[in-house]
């Protein structure tokens, strides 16, 4: 499933860097399946968009691999975003893991 997600991703997207995370281990009731994703994605078709318009066009770019995944996370930034601040702020740990 990972590698639909950066397939579709990089066929609709200009993706500068790319990173997919598996969060699906950090949450309750996990199956070995992926339910939790955390998409990290630079570009320069960010430009000029505002965060709702990002992550439309993440969730476009997803195609139907939206409707196979719980939940999903999304850090779009642009190019010089990126060069200011390569950081992004993790998932907190789900409840069964306290």
């Amino acid at each position: 499933m990972i590698n639909n997600i950066k397939e579709n991703l990089t066929k609709n997207i200009c993706c500068n860097h790319l990173e997919i995370i598996d969060e699906s281990p950090n949450h309750g009731g996990y199956s070995g399946s992926l339910s939790h994703v955390k998409i990290l994605v630079i570009s320069e078709d960010f430009e000029g968009l505002n965060l709702i318009k990002r992550h439309q066009l993440v969730y476009k770019a997803l195609e139907n691999l939206v409707s196979k995944i719980h939940a999903i996370s999304i850090v779009s930034k642009t190019i010089d975003e990126w060069k200011k601040s390569p950081d992004f702020i993790p998932s907190p740990d789900c409840a069964k893991n306290k």
